[in-house]
């Protein structure tokens, strides 16, 4: 009699056992698709794509904001660094000669003694031939584009050459009895007088960029940035063009002077921070 009471009891705690088991149990998270590897044109799209997404109207009202309304002078160096040499005269040997004398003798009211040191340095020095571009300047179209950009945002670009001559210039009595200055020492001399800010463009390859910015005033890293310089695509960047095969819609080329723009701009968005 008892048997049969018991397996019921035993098969009801096992259904509630496994309703209680299912209503506390989580549902196991789904698995992740598996992500596509990267391979070598991935990665050279990824670095071939643009860089900046504000408009250029945008980034030209900042910087105006910001840096725009005192009109700064930016001294350009194309594919020149900002040397750490301060002179362009070196020496690699120093000669220094000292000596110690002593005179004793008498005179009339007394006996006196005189005693002295001294010592004398000369130094051998040459002339380097000075800091000078790593190549020569980037194509003139992307200085053009560059420069026009900058412009646009109202800074004044200064040439280096220029204010170096206007600089040594003004140091010039007339009779042109000076000797050759020391180019460094001018150059350092011509960005103080003239410049409120130096920008270095090195175009470490084809399709990359270095750009830094420093304050003359005081040394401060305003800005650094690397970049292809390949603008944002747009609509306009499109084109219809006739083909014997009917019209078709091409991407416009980028130029040499679109990629002096671009870099133009990416610098006035990073100074306007």
């Amino acid at each position: 009699m008892n048997r049969p009471l018991t397996a019921v009891a035993l098969s009801l705690l096992m259904g509630a056992g496994t309703a209680l088991a299912a209503s506390d149990h989580n549902a196991a998270p789904m698995m992740a698709s598996p992500q596509k590897p990267l391979t070598e044109d991935d990665l050279r799209n990824e670095a071939n794509a643009p860089q900046r997404s504000e408009s250029a109207e945008s980034i030209i009202q900042r910087f105006k904001s910001g840096f725009g309304r005192s009109n700064p002078r930016i001294a350009v160096f194309w594919n020149r660094d900002f040397s750490e040499q301060v002179s362009d005269w070196a020496s690699t040997r120093r000669i220094v000669v000292s000596g110690k004398g002593h005179l004793e003798g008498e005179v009339p009211d007394g006996k006196v003694q005189l005693t002295g040191d001294g010592s004398r340095a000369a130094q051998a020095e040459f002339r380097s031939a000075g800091a000078s571009a790593k190549d020569s300047a980037p194509a003139f179209d992307l200085q053009a584009g560059f420069v026009n950009q900058l412009g646009a945002a109202g800074v004044q670009i200064l040439d280096r050459t220029a204010i170096m001559r206007i600089t040594d210039n003004a140091l010039e009595t007339g009779d042109f009895s000076r000797l050759s200055p020391d180019q460094a020492r001018l150059e350092m001399r011509a960005l103080g007088e003239h410049a409120d800010y130096l920008l270095e463009l090195s175009q470490v390859t084809g399709k990359e960029f270095h750009i830094r910015v420093l304050d003359i005033s005081n040394g401060s890293v305003q800005t650094m940035l690397n970049s292809n310089g390949r603008p944002p695509e747009s609509d306009k960047d499109r084109r219809w063009v006739a083909t014997d095969h009917g019209f078709e819609k091409r991407k416009h080329r980028v130029t040499l002077a679109d990629v002096g723009q671009e870099l133009a701009l990416q610098t006035l968005a990073s100074m306007a921070q």
